[in-house]
């Protein structure tokens, strides 16, 4: 009698910890996600702007067309392609356990960038985006590659550089897993894009700095594109959120 009992307080332990982890891990989707609409209501609430109207400490909606600064242009890491900023992501093809058979479950991911202008029908703007965090949402490039297929030089080299493990062998036998996608996205030179975040004066010029929204879309379908993203993770969240409170409440 004793010993069910034991047992049937370590069962209800071990169902309550998990449902805490359940709650929490929804938590943790749910954010992620949320955070990434943050920017929305006031990007479409502001009047996109011409670069030469922009002030000091203001965050403004400009639009223009990219042009290369003082430091140039830099290549991106896929398509070798010359461009001014970029942000790139690696993924992979992996089982999941979420009610779909796959997910593409992230690798690694970056950005890098210059200081650009942003030309304008009157004037110019400098855009100088942090070089460690800004959101790009632009045209993406994707290469594709099977777990079976020699990489591109290119790729490869990457894949070097960045210390990235080849699929594993178990994978890569599965059909259909292992597959890697090679997501790349740019701020190419002579293209137009909307460039959103706070204004500072440096160095005798307003300034577009730090973690900048740049896109090549209208305020609008760039908040479209970002609620479409978060519907899924934010679907995902709720149901664990419920499944782990309805556990610890039952």
């Amino acid at each position: 009698m004793v010993l069910a009992r034991q047992s049937a307080e370590r069962r209800l332990m071990w169902i309550t910890a998990i449902a805490v982890v359940i709650v929490l891990l929804g938590l943790a989707i749910g954010w992620v996600a949320l955070r990434s609409l943050l920017v929305v209501p006031r990007l479409v609430r502001s009047e996109v702007q011409a670069p030469s109207t922009v002030s000091e400490g203001s965050f403004a909606v400009c639009r223009g067309t990219a042009t290369e600064g003082d430091e140039g242009v830099i290549a991106a890491p896929f398509t070798g392609q010359e461009c001014l900023s970029f942000e790139f992501e690696v993924t992979e093809r992996q089982p999941s356990f979420v009610g779909i058979p796959w997910s593409n479950d992230h690798l690694d991911d970056g950005v890098a960038t210059t200081t650009f202008e942003l030309d304008g029908e009157y004037g110019d703007l400098a855009v100088d985006p942090s070089p460690r965090r800004f959101s790009l949402d632009t045209e993406s490039t994707v290469i594709t590659v099977d777990p079976r297929e020699t990489p591109p030089d290119r790729i490869r080299r990457f894949l070097d550089v960045r210390g990235l493990p080849s699929v594993a062998r178990w994978l890569a036998v599965v059909p259909l897993l292992g597959t890697r996608r090679f997501v790349e996205r740019r701020v190419d030179p002579g293209e137009e894009y909307l460039v959103a975040g706070k204004a500072d004066y440096r160095e005798g010029r307003v300034t577009l700095i730090g973690d900048l929204v740049i896109t090549d879309r209208t305020p609008w379908g760039f908040a479209l594109g970002r609620l479409r993203m978060a519907v899924f993770p934010l679907i995902v969240a709720a149901v664990f959120v419920a499944t782990g409170s309805w556990v610890l409440l039952g």
